[in-house]
């Protein structure tokens, strides 16, 4: 694990065991978190996949970085809009980057955030829904004001999307309401999950977590075989 400084945004790697045909698999951590956060999930994640977990563009203490500023007492202003579509081009940019210095596969690409993280990989996957197919959100909720005004190629995007029942910062309804959102624009990939915990991940939330990510990606390597023996 070494932070990188080379591409416009910090970031820690773990590259995979195969070499080549590289999947990227993208970690956007938290409001108040660090690119190390997400980073333990690595250990149960398949060997072919090229981890790669960003750093927040803001520091607001010591190891603790954002993405955007949060109005925490203001429910209509709980997202800095502006600093969040920024943010967006910046990542987006960045995926790209990525694929290019790292030589990976365009596609499919794999989205993980938490919370804020989770918030932002709804509005960049729809944006590069083109490259990205898999998106877990955990935690977060998905923001139609930092969405873009076009998308393409959704229908056959993969959610993930798993939140706690007690979860003090973001209300279970605010979920609902973007699952709603994704079945109207016929994505019925989803899998949706409440739990017995608050604003984080609990033991069995994780296991769901871990289950969901391999069987997708044996699913995806099955097709992909069969698809280049046709």
């Amino acid at each position: 694990m070494l932070l990188k400084n080379q591409l416009s945004i910090k970031h820690i790697i773990k590259k995979s065991i195969s070499g080549n045909e590289n999947t990227l698999f993208l970690m956007i951590h938290g409001y108040g978190s660090n690119e190390k956060d997400l980073f333990s999930f690595t250990k149960n994640l398949p060997e072919d996949f090229f981890i790669i977990s960003i750093q927040g563009l803001y520091s607001i203490g010591t190891d603790k970085y954002s993405w955007y500023d949060i109005d925490f007492d203001n429910e209509k202003k709980f997202i800095n809009i502006i600093q969040a579509k920024k943010t967006i081009e910046k990542i987006s940019f960045f995926i790209h980057e990525a694929i290019k210095e790292y030589q990976l596969k365009q596609n499919p690409i794999w989205i993980c955030g938490f919370s804020q993280g989770a918030i932002l990989s709804y509005a960049i996957a729809l944006k590069n829904s083109d490259k990205i197919k898999k998106v877990i959100a955990l935690s977060g909720y998905l923001e139609n004001s930092i969405l873009p005004k076009k998308i393409n190629y959704y229908t056959d995007l993969e959610f993930f999307i798993s939140h706690g029942k007690y979860d003090p910062i973001i209300p279970v309804n605010w979920v609902k309401k973007g699952l709603k959102f994704l079945k109207q624009k016929k994505i019925f990939s989803l899998f949706y999950k409440e739990y017995d915990s608050g604003h984080t991940l609990n033991n069995i939330n994780y296991q769901d977590l871990i289950h969901w990510i391999k069987e997708k990606h044996i699913y995806s390597d099955v097709k992909n075989k069969n698809f280049n023996h046709e």
